[in-house]
């Protein structure tokens, strides 16, 4: 039986397990760089966050945040699949882990890419143009120095940055869900 991805979305979020997800790296590469934080936040709920103790030291996080993930039945993510989910995996086999195990997930940027005539796509752009309550947190490059100079102060930053990601994403996808027709791994 087919269930219609507009009806299957209507289901996930009543169970609150449709999670908005979304991580803060040192880097992009996760070979030389390691996840900050994870944040999942279930439709309507709070965001819960995997915080590091200390940059580099990721192993916590990742198994953390893939306990989270799948543990939901479907995710959301603003360039997921090209960023979030690749990274966190990366560094699951760093730590010698199976990768998180496929859910439906939705990559609004992939979603509105191919809905939408826009000139600039990011999510802080999207998020600006809608109008939307929850907007995304700017973080200059002297608060991004503070992650590994003053890791107390510079990962408060970060948390409070991914937790500002994901409620945006929420609203953005609240949005835009109407322009979903498709729904792949």
């Amino acid at each position: 039986m087919r269930v219609d991805e507009q009806d299957w979305l209507r289901l996930v979020e009543k169970a609150h397990s449709l999670a908005f997800v979304d991580i803060e790296a040192t880097g992009l590469r996760g070979d030389y760089n390691s996840v900050l934080c994870v944040s999942v936040k279930p439709h309507g709920l709070k965001p819960e966050t995997f915080l590091v103790k200390q940059p580099g030291n990721d192993q916590g996080v990742v198994v953390a945040a893939k306990e989270a993930l799948e543990a939901c039945a479907g995710w959301v993510t603003y360039y997921g699949k090209g960023f979030d989910i690749p990274m966190l995996n990366t560094r699951l086999l760093r730590w010698h882990r199976d990768p998180i195990e496929k859910r439906p997930h939705i990559d609004l940027y992939y979603s509105l890419r191919y809905s939408l005539l826009m000139a600039r796509r990011s999510q802080s752009h999207l998020l600006s143009w809608l109008g939307t309550p929850a907007q995304k947190m700017t973080v200059g490059a002297e608060e991004w120095n503070q992650v590994l100079a003053n890791p107390s102060v510079g990962l408060k930053t970060m948390k409070a940055r991914c937790e500002s990601d994901v409620t945006g994403l929420e609203g953005l996808y609240e949005r835009t869900k109407h322009l979903i027709r498709t729904i792949k791994n």
